[in-house]
């Protein structure tokens, strides 16, 4: 996961470079927020405790921030994750770097990408390792061994507007500018990062397999007009996102609407249909 840090100019982000002391340190206040709100509590409910967190941020983060940072990832992930402080570089570079420093071998890894403000379904790493055997088991082998890798996400996700730290928004879509789940199954050694590519790439130049579930997986908090414009959920999408994604559980003040049919039992004890009214 990239945490950005803007405090001096051509920074990790070249975007942001124009951006006012004032606005960089809002920024990096909402991603303390959404990383101790959403991301690291969805990751340490994992039923599936077999990954590890990699965050890379800059070395000229304060030492106040650096630290706070340091306890978060502990708090949350102890014995599972670390900070890297690096300078300012690609940071799929970083990554790759980091993965290829591990060691060779014939086992292979899943490297997924983690966004500002992304939550995971309970069940995620679960159901991506599953997938993620799947296509590798069916790589063309060269010499006895497979090579290569491919690139792995998640079709549907849901959209969530928070507004001061309380859910008010969702949607499902399967229309994201940044894939859900972005996740690359390869060797360590491999060149490729799920950083350092284009998704538009993906299918293309690049395997990809889209995974196409009923369950939802992953969740990304999103702002703007997009998000102010939210259309009521659906209460069964909600029940089924409760089970998944702690942060929803309480989440009374999300807009919903009724199912339009509902389940009703008659008076003999056979399930029939009705309009709710």
């Amino acid at each position: 996961m990239k945490f950005f840090y803007c405090g001096k100019p051509k920074g990790i982000v070249g975007n942001r470079v124009s951006k006012s002391r004032e606005d960089c340190e809002e920024n990096i206040l909402k991603q303390f927020e959404l990383l101790e709100r959403v991301t690291l509590p969805s990751l340490r409910d994992q039923s599936d405790p077999q990954f590890r967190l990699v965050l890379l941020t800059s070395t000229r983060m304060p030492q106040e921030c650096k630290d706070h940072l340091t306890w978060l990832l502990n708090h949350y992930l102890p014995g599972r994750s670390e900070v890297l402080f690096a300078r300012p570089m690609v940071a799929g570079r970083v990554f790759r770097n980091y993965m290829q420093r591990l060691g060779d071998g014939p086992d292979t890894v899943i490297q997924t990408q983690v966004l500002e403000g992304d939550a995971f379904g309970v069940t995620f790493v679960k159901t991506l390792r599953e997938h993620a055997i799947q296509s590798w088991s069916q790589i063309p082998t060269e010499k006895g061994q497979r090579t290569g890798g491919t690139f792995m996400s998640f079709k549907r996700g849901l959209k969530l507007r928070l507004r001061e730290n309380t859910p008010v928004g969702l949607e499902v879509t399967s229309t994201s500018n940044a894939p859900f789940g972005l996740s690359l199954v390869a060797r360590r050694t491999g060149r490729y990062n799920p950083e350092l590519i284009n998704p538009d790439v993906l299918g293309v130049k690049l395997p990809h397999v889209s995974i196409r579930t009923r369950d939802i997986h992953c969740m990304r908090v999103v702002s703007g007009e997009s998000a102010r414009n939210m259309p009521p959920v659906d209460e069964d999408i909600l029940i089924q996102a409760r089970q998944e994604f702690g942060v929803l559980k309480s989440a009374d003040a999300v807009a919903r609407k009724r199912n339009r049919l509902r389940v009703a039992q008659t008076v003999d004890g056979v399930i029939g249909m009705r309009r709710a009214g």
